[in-house]
């Protein structure tokens, strides 16, 4: 094992980090001020990022830092999401048990995200990830969600996250009518070098220790490599420890 060889209490670069002990680049501070800006005013908001860029866990951090007494916080996930199984999904994580009727269902996901806002006062905040495989007809489902009394009252904040083609169907004709209810665009880019290197530096101390196990040229390469996202640059790193360790 290579945490010995380097005299490592932890292993480096593994993806179960407390969410208090994530690296912050410029960028994913910016995002999660947005995201943040969002839940507050109940709007709605597209977050894209290549695939590896860290928008995943900057959902997570949203999530553990949201006061869970002002909002509810719904993460809904699936690459094949149908009407049935994206509401069925949404009702389950209210809580709720779901008739087997669509149009019950759908009726009933508006009223709970309504309730929650006018009698217990807290936010629901739908996290929408891998929103880029959403089917023209759930695009469709998600714009309707959106309309409430006429768009004089917003009961829900909603954050449709997803890889660049997401914007681009957001950019179809035919999704017009959702595009023009997103109050908020982030899209969330790699690291600058300079945070590269603080990145591993970072992971290093928190598997426990301060020394330079890269040199200045083998972060580079990292950086260059990876193009500065953070899971290629972990699977990366921790390739470079293994090697070093067995030779």
């Amino acid at each position: 094992m290579f945490e010995a060889h380097f005299g490592l209490t932890a292993t480096p670069f593994a993806r179960e980090i407390p969410v208090e002990q994530l690296f912050a680049s410029q960028a994913h501070r910016e995002a999660l001020a947005r995201l943040h800006y969002v839940a507050e005013r109940r709007r709605v908001m597209v977050l894209t990022g290549e695939v590896g860029a860290g928008k995943s866990t900057a959902l997570r951090r949203l999530k553990a830092e949201l006061d869970a007494t002002r909002y509810e916080v719904v993460y809904l996930a699936d690459v094949a999401f149908t009407p049935r199984s994206f509401f069925q999904s949404l009702l389950d994580a209210l809580r709720l048990d779901a008739p087997h009727a669509l149009p019950k269902l759908k009726k009933l996901a508006r009223e709970a995200l309504a309730e929650r806002w006018r009698t217990q006062h807290r936010t629901p905040v739908l996290l929408v990830d891998e929103a880029q495989f959403l089917s023209p007809v759930m695009l469709e489902e998600i714009r309707g969600l959106l309309n409430y009394e006429c768009d004089a009252f917003a009961p829900f904040a909603l954050v449709l996250c997803g890889t660049r083609a997401l914007a681009e169907r957001l950019a179809l004709r035919s999704a017009e009518a959702l595009a023009q209810r997103i109050d908020l665009r982030y899209h969330l880019g790699g690291f600058s070098p300079q945070e590269t290197a603080a990145y591993i530096r970072h992971h290093l101390k928190l598997a426990g220790t301060d020394q330079e196990l890269f040199t200045a040229k083998a972060l580079d390469h990292i950086h260059r490599a990876c193009n500065g996202l953070p899971r290629p640059i972990n699977q990366l790193a921790h390739l470079c420890l293994m090697a070093a360790a067995a030779r």
